[in-house]
C-alpha cells in the first residue's frame, strides 16, 4: 500500500510537527473517488450546525507517494472519531478547480487494513463520508486546511 505524508503543524506554544500517514485511495478503487461539490456545501452547513465539528489550519506539506512535493494544492482532511464505537476515520480530499473533490487517501492504518480486504469498501467509504453530513450526532470531525491559505 502506498503512502501520503501530510505534515501536520498546529500553532501552539510548541509550534511542533507531526507526520500522518496515510494510504493511497486509488488501491481501494482503481482510481480515486469523485465527491460531488453539493458534499462540501453540506459539509460546511453540518460545521455550522453542530459544536461536535470544527475546523483548523495545519496541513503544513503535503508528500506523495513517489516523494513528490504537492502541499501547494487545495486539501481537506477529515477526521473523524465515530462516538458510538470510538473508531477514527481519516479521509484525505484535494479540491479541484470545479469545487468537486477526489479522495486521494484514507488512514489510519487500522482502517485502511479493514478495507483493503473488504470487496464492499468503495460502498462502505461512500456511505462512511455521506453519513458525515447525515448523522451529526454520531460522529465527532475536524476539518483541517492548509496553513498556506490566508
Amino acid at each position: 500500500m502506498k503512502l501520503w505524508k501530510i505534515f501536520i503543524r498546529i500553532s501552539d506554544k510548541s509550534e511542533s510537527e507531526k507526520v500522518l500517514e496515510l494510504f493511497d485511495a486509488k488501491s481501494y478503487f482503481g482510481g480515486y473517488l469523485k465527491i460531488k461539490r453539493s458534499y462540501f456545501n453540506e459539509l460546511i452547513k453540518t460545521i455550522k450546525m453542530t459544536k461536535k465539528y470544527s475546523t483548523g489550519r495545519a496541513i503544513e506539506r503535503v508528500l506523495s507517494p513517489n516523494n513528490e512535493d504537492w502541499t501547494f494544492n487545495p486539501w481537506i482532511l477529515i477526521i473523524v472519531k465515530d462516538t458510538e464505537k470510538g473508531n477514527p476515520f481519516w479521509f484525505f480530499i484535494k479540491r479541484e478547480k470545479d469545487l468537486s473533490g477526489i479522495l486521494v487517501a484514507i488512514g489510519p492504518k487500522p482502517f485502511a487494513e479493514y478495507n483493503i480486504n473488504n470487496s464492499e469498501a468503495k460502498r462502505e467509504i461512500k456511505r462512511l463520508i455521506n453519513y458525515l453530513v447525515t448523522y451529526l450526532n454520531k460522529f465527532q470531525c475536524l476539518v483541517i486546511l492548509p496553513n498556506f491559505l490566508p
